[in-house]
């Protein structure tokens, strides 16, 4: 017992010895870590868990929208601004709120730019002429982006294309006139005579007209044109009783709200006549037109969608970006139109074309 009792002793000191000549072992390899490391760059390496880019929710804005003209281009605008806004991420109300008005009545759309200007708004995107001029008219401070104007430069409100000069700029929705009569050449050589029709005082189809016009005096062309402008409804049908009387072979149909909602007597008239109706847009067309020359209008909003991104969160300035256009025009024919009228075109314009 007694014999047990010292083997017992001598296992416990020798137990504690071990214990602590590993704990003075520890000490001294921490030790000599220390002293490794003070040898060493000390400069903390820090490993961060957070996206160096800044956050869309850092900074929230708020873009109000008027637009007056209740038409397929002017929606399918501004649905494209609003999709390119969440194709780069700024969507739902975290990061950019959007107000969206939409009056056609002139007094509704000044009291919403009112609002947006008095509630300090970052950015006004305006659809239409009407409402970029009222816009332009009431603030100087914040930024407009424009979409859905013909011929910006020609507007009192920039100074030029390329350097507009003051805090508006935009994208142009130009109807391209000049590829439009361009196609009738291409479908109807022999046309003898080309009549344009549209609403005398709406300035954008009045320009159109006379692009029209001059392009048809090109030496490309050479086809005669005449201008046939509606002051009233009551006026229409006599028009196109003019158009017949004067011989005119081919009808030009600029972008016009007025003869879109009255295309049903146009379309009529033409088609009793066998006149194919070469029209300004896909709407039309859509309508029982001949064929169309056209831009894209969702990549207009789109376009201005990356201009509003651009001066919100690039810094960019109005008064030095330049007035975007839509290079891309497509032609467009409606088949059901060119069977009612009996016409056939050449294979290199059928495969070309966009067929409806």
């Amino acid at each position: 017992m007694v014999f047990v009792k010292k083997h017992l002793v001598l296992i416990v000191n020798i137990v504690l010895i071990l214990a602590i000549l590993g704990g003075i072992g520890f000490i001294l390899v921490k030790s000599y870590n220390r002293a490794q490391s003070k040898n060493q760059d000390t400069t903390p390496t820090v490993v961060s868990t957070i996206d160096e880019t800044p956050t869309k929710t850092e900074v929230v804005h708020t873009i109000g929208i008027v637009q007056r003209s209740d038409v397929p281009n002017c929606n399918s605008i501004y649905q494209g601004f609003i999709a390119e806004l969440a194709a780069n991420g700024y969507v739902n109300q975290n990061n950019i709120n959007i107000d969206y008005v939409l009056r056609e009545d002139s007094n509704e759309c000044k009291a919403a730019i009112q609002r947006f200007i008095d509630d300090d708004y970052d950015l006004i995107f305006t659809i239409g002429p009407y409402c970029t001029k009222l816009a332009a008219s009431m603030t100087t401070d914040i930024p407009i982006v424009f979409g859905a104007i013909e011929e910006p430069e020609q507007e009192a409100f920039i100074e030029s294309n390329e350097a507009p000069g003051g805090n508006v700029t935009g994208v142009s929705d130009y109807t391209p006139c000049f590829e439009q009569i361009d196609s009738i050449k291409l479908m109807f050589p022999d046309t003898k005579k080309i009549g344009a029709i549209y609403f005398a005082t709406d300035a954008n189809s009045v320009t159109q007209a006379i692009i029209g016009e001059k392009e048809a005096q090109t030496e490309q062309v050479n086809i005669p044109y005449s201008k046939y402008p509606v002051k009233e409804k009551e006026e229409l049908n006599s028009t196109l009783e003019t158009m017949l009387e004067d011989g005119v072979e081919v009808i030009y149909a600029p972008v016009d709200s007025f003869i879109y909602k009255n295309i049903k007597t146009v379309l009529k008239f033409a088609n009793d006549n066998k006149l194919p109706i070469i029209c300004g847009d896909t709407d039309m067309l859509e309508k029982g037109c001949f064929s169309t020359c056209v831009i894209n209008y969702p990549s207009v909003g789109c376009a201005a969608g990356d201009i509003a991104l651009d001066i919100l969160y690039k810094g960019a300035d109005p008064a030095t970006t330049p007035v975007a256009y839509i290079s891309e025009c497509y032609l467009h024919i409606n088949e059901k139109a060119m069977k009612e009228l009996g016409v056939e075109l050449p294979d290199e314009v059928m495969e070309s074309a966009y067929i409806e």
